[in-house]
């Protein structure tokens, strides 16, 4: 059997399918993987040893511009060039995760009458997948609630969760620490702006920084995004920030993942879908600072859903400061008791057969079940 997959443009896009792939990969399934060939996953998934085709793409604007005619050529011949892959291909089924890659590649499978499956991560659907979800065969769904927002029969749709890579819980505490040059002893925060970074996160941290170097046993890592980390670290010497510290761990992007979760007590994140189902597996309370740019606001909805049973603080961009961060992580740090009960409810959150139900749809689609 051979499967198409497509997705891409952020992390929480290609890891989802990067789990999928790699199941059906063990399951003797052959996989050809189609995005963009600038974007994240033209070097992410070659290197996850996967065979990879890139599409000239580009975002559609959201006003009308001159931007919005020439994204509107391009994107229509990257379409073509989808529709002959996606054709030659021989593919059993077509496989998209979300991103505006996925759009011309999963449209391309359905007017070739393959067996087509889409999933959304958000609470709150992206364009793509709305406008997908009415052609497609199947679609699969985080969040359940998500589903009110699309117009299709409820026959259609599948609650899975979200799909997580294995690699992050298959790690042990010590070896998360050696992986990381993190003490043991220490309670860790983790600070993560996304697969891309966060540069409002990353301008908010003074005071967290002074507190974790003014406290006994407490150490951070953060993460900036690889555009992001040399401008981190002047910053940070500008704030008079010891970056020399044992505690201070800044990485500008880490594919060990799931060692940082592991190690961490703590997560201040984004709250991008992919993103979630990693803290809520990996049971981390968590301080969520939503991308307030995303689209229709999707982000804020994910939150939402943390917040909501007590697993996260949300914190909107508006309201962001250095001072109110590093209050609400003391709040947390501080208290065991809080720490202890935001980590029951997001470990009561997590959706830990999220692929095995997925990959039970494909091999059934597959099959024409």
């Amino acid at each position: 059997m051979k499967a198409l997959i497509t997705g891409g443009g952020t992390g929480g896009h290609i890891y989802p399918a990067l789990a999928i792939a790699g199941e059906l990969k063990k399951r003797g399934w052959d996989i050809l993987y189609l995005g963009s060939q600038d974007r994240m996953e033209a070097e992410i998934v070659p290197e996850a040893g996967y065979q990879y085709r890139g599409l000239t793409l580009k975002a559609l604007p959201r006003k009308l511009s001159l931007n919005l005619v020439k994204s509107l050529f391009l994107n229509f011949y990257a379409f073509l060039k989808a529709l002959k892959i996606v054709a030659q291909s021989k593919a059993d089924i077509v496989i998209g995760t979300g991103g505006f890659a996925a759009g011309p590649v999963v449209l391309a499978g359905v007017l070739l009458r393959k067996k087509t499956i889409i999933h959304e991560q958000n609470a709150y659907p992206g364009l793509t997948n709305k406008i997908l979800s009415i052609l497609v065969d199947k679609i699969c769904l985080n969040f359940t609630g998500a589903a009110k927002y699309l117009k299709v029969s409820a026959d259609k749709i599948v609650a899975t969760g979200n799909p997580v890579r294995p690699e992050i819980t298959k790690i042990s505490y010590q070896k998360s620490c050696q992986i990381l040059n993190l003490n043991p002893d220490y309670k860790t925060i983790l600070v993560t702006g996304g697969s891309l970074g966060a540069e409002i996160i990353n301008q908010n941290l003074t005071k967290l920084y002074q507190y974790v170097l003014a406290e006994d046993k407490l150490q951070i890592i953060h993460l900036t995004g690889k555009k992001n980390y040399q401008k981190v670290l002047e910053f940070l010497i500008e704030q008079d920030i010891e970056l020399d510290s044992e505690k201070i761990h800044v990485i500008a992007y880490l594919k060990e993942m799931g060692a940082a979760l592991t190690a961490a007590d703590l997560i201040i994140s984004r709250a991008g879908a992919t993103a979630l189902a990693e803290i809520t597996i990996s049971a981390l309370p968590a301080i969520l600072i939503p991308f307030a740019a995303a689209a229709e606001n999707h982000q804020l909805y994910n939150a939402a859903a943390l917040e909501k049973v007590g697993a996260a603080l949300v914190i909107e961009e508006a309201d962001l400061t250095a001072e109110l961060l590093a209050e609400q992580a003391k709040k947390i740090l501080n208290s065991p008791e809080k720490a202890a009960l935001m980590s029951e409810a997001s470990a009561a959150l997590a959706q830990r057969d999220s692929l095995a139900k997925i990959i039970k749809l494909i091999e059934k689609e597959s099959a024409g079940d």
